[in-house]
């Protein structure tokens, strides 16, 4: 080996040991306050990918050490941006589950090192679903056609495209669900080119016309019953209103929704008087775990659009027999908005049966539109409720999912900026207590300030999609359809 090459391969080697603050006689100054995104002191799954952030305060250097019960990862940064190596991150928080992470930050700024009181991050026992599906469309009402549903993996930064727009350009794609988490049973809707609802079944896609002469528009937002054998969907008739005044720049009117459910089997649609009124407005359905009760969202029909604003929806119930297909004579009210004035909307429950999340705004129901949105939680044993404080922002908060051993909640919220939606998840104790909610890790903490989209719906997903855009594109593009048959008595 020449001379030059092993000075090189020495200065390599020394640099970092020579950048290396003196971390045990550097006293700490303060609280690390400026970090983007903000992980301090969150509780975590053990199988969540790296927590990078950055420093939001300009620095020449950093130096980290994240300590676990097993492991600990001490490495050095040039700039503002800490990237931890995934798989010694991964051993990191393996061995340190129901325990905590303790991360000491030291920063360089010309030539002088400081050094902070370190923050902690608690790794649960409990791991998160390995996916997440959602949809990324821009924030503004006009490019909807710029769109698209992924798949990440939550173990790692990996991103897989269900389907988008450079696919499928001109189509709008939306309301992707799965049976209990399992996307070996899904379904989701195209509108606009190639319009319709596609199935997917044990491996079989097919696209299906849901409309029958008893529904006034297509089938919506989806939710699959436990046996897998029915889907309830909502048929909505919705209007944007844009404002000329006020914090609100648009909100969303429903101005006539039902509910039906699809009997896969019979390939027929299902529907009761109590879920179909005419005087009212029923939408966002969703099945109990033991598939035995539908809740919903109902509100009194007003003049549509000019009484958009005292539109207040209550989240209702109905029973359901699976095996005749068939829905119980009177609807229960678990949540009404006569006794508060606020309107409730997209009910979840945990896949225990032991919790309901849902939004409470002042009226409407599309919180996304409704800055004052928050997430409550509802007691399915004791019937009583509470604002979710912890998960809460001063900014919308959304669309909200379980994770199938009913432990963690992804939601979507504004509160980066108030106008992109982002997903953050959150622990749920067993007595339904939430812990400080967390962003979505990606690789590079500078990632959110050049990417023009936003983020909704997101779904866990305990599999891989077993499906891939360009099938779904063919199958979308196939004149050939399945036509759901109208109600029948059964």
């Amino acid at each position: 080996m020449n001379l030059h090459l092993f000075a090189i391969l020495l200065f390599v080697l020394v640099q970092p040991a020579c950048n290396r603050p003196d971390i045990e006689n550097l006293e700490p100054v303060s609280d690390c306050q400026d970090i983007f995104p903000d992980y301090k002191e969150v509780t975590i799954p053990p199988n969540i990918a790296p927590l990078n952030f950055r420093m939001t305060g300009e620095c020449d250097r950093i130096y980290i050490v994240a300590s676990g019960k097993n492991h600990k990862i001490e490495k050095g940064f040039s700039g503002n941006r800490i990237i931890f190596p995934e798989k010694k991150w991964q051993r990191l928080i393996d061995g340190s589950k129901n325990d905590t992470v303790k991360i000491t930050i030291c920063v360089n700024r010309a030539g002088e090192w400081t050094r902070y009181r370190p923050f902690s991050v608690f790794v649960g026992e409990d791991e998160i679903d390995e996916f997440l599906v959602y949809r990324n469309l821009m924030p503004g009402f006009q490019n909807w056609n710029q769109m698209g549903i992924y798949q990440r993996s939550l173990r790692s930064f990996k991103v897989k495209t269900v389907l988008d727009s450079r696919v499928m350009p001109g189509t709008c794609m939306n309301c992707h669900s799965f049976a209990g988490n399992d996307p070996v049973n899904m379904v989701m809707h195209l509108r606009e080119n190639y319009g319709g609802t596609l199935l997917f079944r044990n491996d079989r896609l097919e696209k299906i016309s849901t409309r029958t002469d008893k529904m006034f528009a297509n089938a919506a937002l989806p939710y699959w019953h436990t046996s897998a054998k029915y889907i309830a969907f909502s048929v909505n008739r919705i209007n944007q209103i844009f404002h000329a005044t006020g914090t609100n720049r648009a909100s969303a009117v429903d101005l006539r929704s039902d509910i039906f459910v699809y009997d896969i089997e019979r390939n027929e649609m299902i529907t009761s008087p109590l879920l179909s009124a005419e005087e009212k407005l029923e939408t966002f359905p969703c099945f109990s775990p033991d598939g035995r009760t539908l809740y919903f969202s109902s509100a009194d029909m007003k003049e549509l659009p000019g009484e958009y604003s005292k539109v207040r929806y209550s989240i209702c119930s109905v029973s359901f027999d699976e095996n005749s297909g068939t829905f119980g004579s009177v609807t229960d009210t678990l949540v009404s908005s006569f006794l508060t004035g606020k309107s409730y909307s997209i009910p979840r429950v945990s896949p225990d049966g032991g919790f309901m999340i849902f939004t409470v705004s002042d009226f409407g129901s599309f919180p996304s539109f409704n800055p004052e949105s928050d997430l409550y939680l509802l007691d399915l044993g004791s019937k009583e409720y509470c604002s979710m404080d912890v998960i809460n922002s001063d900014y919308t908060e959304s669309y909200c999912s379980w994770s199938s051993d009913s432990r963690w909640v992804a939601f979507s919220s504004r509160r980066m900026d108030g106008l992109f939606m982002n997903i953050y998840f959150a622990f749920i104790d067993k007595n339904g207590n939430a812990r400080k909610p967390f962003l979505l890790p990606q690789k590079d903490p500078d990632f959110h300030d050049s990417f023009l989209f936003s983020f909704n719906v997101p779904e866990f997903a305990v599999n891989k999609i077993g499906t891939n855009p360009y099938r779904i594109r063919r199958v979308a593009r196939s004149k050939a359809s399945v036509q759901v048959k109208p109600e029948s008595s059964h």
